[in-house]
């Protein structure tokens, strides 16, 4: 009978994740995660192969975790239109920043600067989340029965952009001026869209 995992693996990914996310893939060492995760070197290596298991690993949580949740409140028709939801979304991002002076901003958006460009299975799991948002955002735009195919993708690729450009500045410190400009903007945008 094989012994029981001597760490919680839940726990261990939020860490893992956490520390990724925080200071880039090349800069954690594998001391580091070990000691992040609160696991042994024997127990890492019985769950993961090496640490780029481990980062593949961390964008999936990050992909269910995060991103599943963004995913699921864009698409929740009880929290309004899908414009109000987009504002909602971009609101509670700006107001995370200011509150809690939210530094890490966004996983995805560390990782695509991060390792996107090197190719293999990060770039494509990153081009997943990437294209999962997309579709979220235009979901939410084509509710809108006055608003074409096509019209609905450039807006939605619109607020992506404008989404990875807030948390981008949240995680530079940006001022309650600018996330208040950046969703008036927003709201602008999706005036004349939605």
């Amino acid at each position: 009978m094989a012994r029981p995992r001597e760490f919680d693996p839940e726990v261990a990914m939020d860490k893992a994740m956490g520390l990724f996310w925080d200071v880039g893939y090349e800069e954690a060492s594998l001391a580091d995660l070990l000691s992040e995760m609160g696991i042994t070197k024997g127990s890492f290596y019985k769950a993961f192969r090496d640490k780029h298991s481990v980062y593949l690993s961390a964008l999936d949580h990050y992909n269910d975790k995060v991103i599943g949740s963004t995913v699921a409140y864009l698409a929740d028709q009880n929290q309004g239109s899908g414009k109000e939801r987009i504002l909602g979304l971009f609101t509670v991002v700006a107001d995370r920043a200011k509150r809690n002076g939210n530094r890490l901003g966004c996983f995805l958006c560390n990782a695509l600067v991060d390792k996107a460009a090197e190719g293999g299975e990060a770039e494509k799991k990153l081009q997943a989340m990437v294209r999962r948002l997309e579709n979220a955002f235009y979901k939410a735009v084509i509710e809108n029965p006055s608003v074409n195919e096509t019209g609905a993708r450039e807006t939605a690729r619109g607020i992506l952009s404008a989404y990875f450009g807030l948390h981008v500045l949240g995680r530079a410190g940006l001022s309650s001026d600018m996330a208040e400009d950046c969703i008036s903007q927003l709201r602008l945008q999706l005036d004349r869209s939605c």
